[in-house]
């Protein structure tokens, strides 16, 4: 009788990576710890020998997808190296946009999200910045590049939801828009069909050049 080859011990490389992918089919209530030991051909409880609790899975997929930390360039190039770091950043949680849902109540604090952190630490002291700035610019990185995945993350879920393209919302939108706008300057209106019609990207690039200016009037202010 022929015998069959014995199971392989899962890892916890393994364990994370069936979550990430079952995370990204369908966000954070896809995750059940039963489901994820189906589809790696595992028992529940063969999980916890590997990974404690659910929330400790979750930190763990966090940080399993978290971008690679940049080597800064030099204190000539720095900003530079933090467009590139929030960009990389930006792009992940658009990726796996069940992060930025998880990072309220995960902080990322594993070895990826701490060597990213580190990384922009080193960027802004090559650049000068005191203990203070620093302390400023690096909850600017990070407020707004989160912040802005949190508004095109929803702005996708509704554009997947409604067929629509931001676009063509808006237009569709464009009677309402004109009667709620119209005891406002018209900047407001002109502003909401540009943001319609502009990319994802470019959105995002614009507001961080102008957040990396603002730092670096900052740094070059007198103490």
């Amino acid at each position: 009788m022929k015998q069959r080859p014995a199971k392989q011990p899962l890892s916890r490389e393994q364990i994370v990576r069936g979550a990430v992918r079952l995370l990204d089919e369908g966000g954070v209530r896809n995750l059940r710890m039963r489901q994820l030991a189906e589809s790696l051909n595992s028992a529940p409880m063969s999980l916890y020998w590997h990974v404690p609790t659910k929330d400790d899975l979750l930190e763990l997929a966090i940080d399993a997808v978290f971008p690679d930390p940049l080597t800064p360039s030099g204190p000539g190039n720095w900003r530079t190296d933090i467009q590139t770091c929030a960009t990389d950043l930006f792009e992940v949680l658009l990726e796996h946009s069940w992060m930025i849902e998880l990072m309220g109540g995960h902080p990322p604090v594993g070895p990826r999200a701490l060597a990213h952190t580190s990384a922009i630490i080193q960027m802004l002291e090559q650049a000068h910045f005191s203990p203070d700035q620093l302390d400023s610019a690096l909850s600017a990185i990070y407020y707004y590049t989160v912040g802005a995945a949190l508004s095109e993350a929803s702005w996708q879920a509704m554009s997947r939801q409604s067929a629509e393209s931001e676009e063509d919302w808006a237009n569709r939108l464009g009677p309402y828009l004109s009667t709620a706008t119209q005891d406002y300057p018209s900047s407001l209106a002109d502003y909401v069909k540009r943001s319609a019609s502009s990319s994802t990207g470019q959105r995002f690039r614009d507001g961080l050049e102008c957040m990396v200016s603002g730092m670096d009037h900052m740094r070059s202010r007198t103490s």
